[in-house]
């Protein structure tokens, strides 16, 4: 779960008072066909490319159709094992661009998987190939803090967020009001329903994937085959534990990464107080933003002219993510060298993107995110309780995380929580077992997440990786070739297994 350069989201007693959404399993009673389209020059060979078209509202066919892009890569193997659908998390991220960089040596999946298994990506509706959210970029380029200290700053944000949702629902439509992860889910049945009717569904989620993974066996049990899960996503939580949760993940990988730069010459900041160097730019950003002097020279994208200690708290846990770069993420070299520019002057590298179009990429991951988690405060002082609470639970980065992106720039969003935490409803005992994947130090979806999820899902199994980052598959270590040896040939790793790798 992460929302691009911004900002994912633990185990309560309270957990069980919150109500469950209504959620209709019943699939449709009409099944569109996929309809596949000639590939372009730019493709890689094997890809294929199709839409289909699917209900904006599952209740009701009024609000009428959308269209969903498809990406295809076909099994190496004459013999195929199946069908691998595939979600990379998110929410926001495209799958179809996953797949289509497989295909340019890319290693986004193994190669076993590779060879038998067909691997599709729905992009989900709202991103990609699909029909996109659309929004005001002026709107949301506006400097609004999301740390309000007093009754004015709480107020703009509110009508900050009132107005940007407000241009979302205008220029998008429809697709607006029905974005939550409940519809994701139904989206990948009819499409489950009308490439492979006669198969069932094997799925490969990571991050934000995982939730839509545990959607669907809530929804479909008896429709699942396989399951690997990477990054677990706990969705069944109040808002106080989901950041709480959150913001002491990324403190403990932050101070893994202090560690890692006393440790190793790749560091940009080895030798110096890696710690020390990140809170001197934290408060010298809160007295005067740092200059970004690289976005003014910018061509082909845009970024922020200087950086805030508040901007900066959030980007960094984007970068944290990986710490070993992979081809669509840097690692912690770079964050090192982040740092060290800001420390003399140059925050270009911790600047935030800044929206150039109605359809940049970073709408959809705020639109899908407000209809899917709770965002209840009504006051300042709700929301300062929240931030004092992070704060002294996480007092480098002070509950700066994207569950608490969501809790409180989605403060006066025009669209309904439709789908708000809840425990797992009975459905997903139903399914067999499946893979449960999860660092110990992940700055996004904390192994509290991972733990919590576990008691809910009977006959799940967690694999541990004694490690940093978030996520494990493109690491393709040891974690990695278990989901393989899952997937591939359905053998689950024991109960309790840790892995290094």
């Amino acid at each position: 779960m992460f929302v691009p350069l911004l900002l994912p989201l633990a185990f309560s007693a309270v957990v069980s008072t919150l109500p469950c959404p209504r959620r209709n399993s019943a699939p449709p009673s009409w099944l569109p066909a996929v309809r596949w389209s000639n590939r372009s020059a730019s493709d890689p060979p094997r890809i294929q490319r199709g839409f289909i078209s699917v209900p904006i509202d599952y209740e009701s066919r009024e609000e009428g159709t959308i269209e969903l892009g498809i990406v295809r890569l076909p099994a190496a193997a004459e013999q195929r094992r199946g069908t691998l659908f595939y979600n990379p998390g998110g929410p926001g991220e495209v799958p179809s661009d996953y797949i289509l960089a497989t295909t340019e040596a890319s290693p986004n999946f193994g190669q076993a998987v590779l060879e038998d298994y067909d691997v599709v990506g729905i992009d989900p509706r709202g991103v990609g190939l699909s029909q996109r959210v659309k929004c005001d970029p002026d709107l949301y380029n506006e400097r609004v803090s999301s740390f309000p200290t007093t009754d004015d700053e709480y107020q703009r944000l509110v009508v900050h967020n009132a107005a940007l949702g407000k241009s979302c629902s205008d220029l998008t439509g429809p697709l607006f009001n029905h974005l939550n992860t409940i519809n994701l889910a139904r989206d990948m049945e009819l499409v489950r329903r009308a490439l492979i009717d006669d198969e069932k569904l094997n799925f490969l989620g990571r991050s934000y994937g995982s939730q839509v993974g545990l959607t669907y066996a809530e929804l479909f049990p008896e429709n699942v085959n396989r399951m690997a899960l990477d990054g677990i996503l706990d969705h069944t939580q109040d808002e106080t534990t989901t950041l709480n949760d959150e913001a002491t993940a990324y403190e403990m990988t932050l101070n893994q990464f202090f560690a890692w730069c006393n440790t190793t010459y790749n560091c940009a900041l080895h030798g110096e107080d890696a710690a020390g160097v990140y809170q001197s730019i934290i408060r010298k950003a809160q007295e005067q933003p740092i200059p970004a002097p690289g976005c003014i020279l910018a061509e082909y994208s845009a970024c922020r002219q200087d950086v805030t200690g508040e901007e900066i708290r959030a980007n960094v846990q984007g970068l944290l993510l990986f710490q070993n770069a992979t081809a669509e993420f840097p690692g912690w070299d770079f964050l090192s060298e982040a740092l060290s520019q800001a420390a003399k002057g140059n925050a270009t590298l911790l600047s935030s993107p800044l929206a150039t179009s109605e359809t940049f990429a970073a709408y959809a991951g705020l639109a899908i995110g407000c209809q899917d988690w709770r965002h209840e405060s009504t006051s300042l002082a709700d929301l300062r309780h929240k931030i004092n609470m992070a704060s002294a639970t996480a007092p480098q980065t002070l509950g700066s995380t994207q569950s608490y992106y969501y809790q409180s720039n989605c403060i006066g969003w025009p669209a309904a929580a439709t789908n708000p935490q809840s425990r797992l409803g009975p459905g997903v005992a139903k399914a067999p077992p499946m893979l449960l994947v999860n660092s110990l130090f992940d700055p996004s979806t904390s192994i509290v997440w991972a733990t919590a999820i576990q008691r809910q899902v009977p006959n799940s199994i967690l694999l541990t990786r004694a490690g940093s980052g978030h996520t494990s598959y493109q690491l393709r270590g040891e974690a990695a070739a278990a989901i393989d040896a899952f997937l591939v040939d359905g053998v689950l790793p024991q109960p309790a297994t840790v892995v290094h790798s």
